[in-house]
C-alpha cells in the first residue's frame, strides 16, 4: 500500500487529467461506414432468410434458423426462445450454413459502432477535445488497473476494423504518440517462477518463445517450425498460463480433444518445471487459502477447497494465473511510478504519460525529443523490477 498503491494515485490522476486526443471526424466517418456495411449485410441476411426480420433480435433469428430454415442444433432456453450465442452461430457456420456467419459479421460491426465509434464521440470533452477515462486502482483482484467511462483498455486490435478505431487516437500538435509494452511479460514471469530450464533458455538466448515451444512440442528443429505449429504452440503457452484444460484448448484450436491433450502432455514432458510449479501452486493455495505475487500482493481464494468441482477448478485456475498476472500488474505499476518521477524532473513539458493498457504504456512526446526520450523510458521500464 505504502510503496505501490498510494503513490500511484497522483500518477493516475495526472493521466486522467491529460486525457488522449481523439479525431471526431475519423470516428464519425467510421460510424457511417459501419452503418453502410451493416445495411449491406442486412440485405444479404434477409435474402438468405427469404424474408426480412430484425437481425438484432435473437428471438426472431432463432425462429428463422431453426423453425423456418430447419437447421440442426437448436436449443431453447428458459424463455422458450432459441439460443443464438456466438458458439451456436459459429458451429452452424462451420457446418456450411452461410447465414449465421453473416449474422456474426453484422454483430461485430454493430458492437464496434455502438461501443466505440458512436460512444467515443460522446466521451470527447468539449473544453479539451480529449477523452478522459477513469482508472480504478482496486477494480481487479489481481492488481490490474481497470479503465471505465470509457474503457480504453479493450479497443480491439486483431481485426482491421479494430485497428482503424485505434487510428482515431492521435497526438496533439507538435507531438507523437509512443506506445511501449513489455514483451511476453507473463511468460517471462512463468519462466522466473517455475525456473524451468527450457523456458529460461529460450528467453536467455532471445529465441522466439512460441517457436521454441513449437520445436519442443512437435519435435522438429527451430528452422522447421511452420506458422501453424507456432500458432498452436502460442495457444498452448497462453492457455497454460490461464490454467486451460484440454477441452478448452481443443475448442480454441478447433482440433479433437485427444490431440489437444497430446500437445499439453508433450509440453509438460519438455518443460517439467512448469508442471511442477503448477502443482506446487495448487497445493500451497489449498493449504493457505491464498496465493501471492512476487512482491507479496495476496489474492484470496475462498473457493479453493470448495466441494463443488467446477468452483474448485475455477479457483485453481485463478491460483495459477494470479501470481503471473498480478506480478505483471505490479511491475508496470512500479514502472509508472519511476517514469512519472523522471518526467517531473527531466521532461515536465515534453513528455506526458496518457494511458496504461495492461502491459503497455502510451505517451505523448514532443516530436523533436521522441527518439531520445523513448530510449530513456525503455530503460526505466526495463529496470522496474
Amino acid at each position: 500500500y505504502e510503496t505501490l498503491e498510494k503513490p500511484l494515485v497522483p500518477v493516475l490522476a495526472t493521466m486522467e487529467m491529460h486525457g488522449i486526443k481523439v479525431d471526431r471526424d475519423h470516428l464519425s466517418r467510421m460510424s457511417n461506414n459501419f452503418a453502410q456495411k451493416m445495411a449491406g449485410l442486412e440485405d444479404e441476411i434477409h435474402t438468405l432468410a427469404g424474408r426480412s426480420f430484425n437481425v438484432g433480435s435473437p428471438k426472431q433469428l432463432g425462429e428463422i434458423l431453426f423453425d423456418e430454415m430447419g437447421l440442426q442444433g437448436g436449443k431453447k432456453g428458459k424463455t422458450g426462445a432459441y439460443s443464438t450465442g456466438v458458439d451456436v452461430l459459429e458451429d452452424l457456420a462451420a457446418e456450411g450454413s452461410e447465414l449465421p456467419g453473416k449474422v456474426l459479421d453484422w454483430r461485430q460491426m454493430s458492437k464496434l459502432k455502438s461501443t466505440y465509434t458512436d460512444a467515443l464521440q460522446n466521451h470527447i470533452n468539449a473544453d479539451t477535445g480529449r477523452v478522459h477515462t477513469s482508472y480504478s486502482i482496486a477494480g481487479a483482484s489481481t492488481g490490474r488497473l481497470a479503465s471505465t467511462d470509457p474503457n480504453l483498455q479493450n479497443i480491439p486490435i486483431r481485426t482491421e476494423e479494430g485497428r482503424k478505431i485505434r487510428e482515431a487516437f492521435v497526438a496533439g500538435e507538435g507531438n507523437v504518440l509512443v506506445a511501449l509494452d513489455y514483451s511476453q511479460i507473463e511468460l517471462r514471469i512463468m519462466a522466473h517462477l517455475s525456473q524451468d530450464k527450457g523456458l529460461l533458455n529460450a528467453f536467455a538466448n532471445g529465441l522466439d518463445v512460441h517457436s521454441a515451444t513449437a520445436a519442443e512440442v512437435f519435435g522438429v528443429e527451430l528452422d522447421d517450425v511452420t506458422t501453424d505449429m507456432r500458432r498452436k504452440a502460442k495457444a498452448v503457452n497462453f492457455g497454460l498460463i490461464y490454467g486451460m484444460s484440454a477441452f478448452g484448448l481443443a475448442r480454441q484450436l478447433d482440433v479433437p480433444r485427444h490431440e489437444a491433450q497430446h500437445y499439453i502432455d508433450k509440453y509438460f514432458e519438455r518443460f517439467p518445471g512448469v508442471l511442477e510449479y503448477m502443482e506446487t501452486t495448487r497445493e500451497k493455495a489449498a493449504e493457505n487459502g491464498y496465493v501471492e505475487t512476487i512482491f507479496g500482493r495476496r489474492l484470496h481464494l475462498p473457493e479453493i477447497n470448495a466441494r463443488n468441482g467446477a468452483r474448485r477448478k475455477g479457483a485453481e485456475r485463478a491460483a495459477i494465473n494470479a501470481p503471473m498476472q498480478g506480478t505483471a500488474a505490479d511491475i508496470i505499476k512500479k514502472a509508472m511510478l519511476t517514469v512519472h518521477a523522471w518526467v517531473n524532473q527531466q521532461a515536465p513539458n515534453t513528455v506526458k504519460l496518457l494511458m496504461q493498457v495492461h502491459d503497455e504504456l502510451v505517451f505523448e512526446i514532443k516530436t523533436e525529443c521522441t527518439e531520445q526520450y523513448t530510449q530513456q523510458i525503455c530503460e526505466l521500464m526495463s529496470q522496474a523490477a
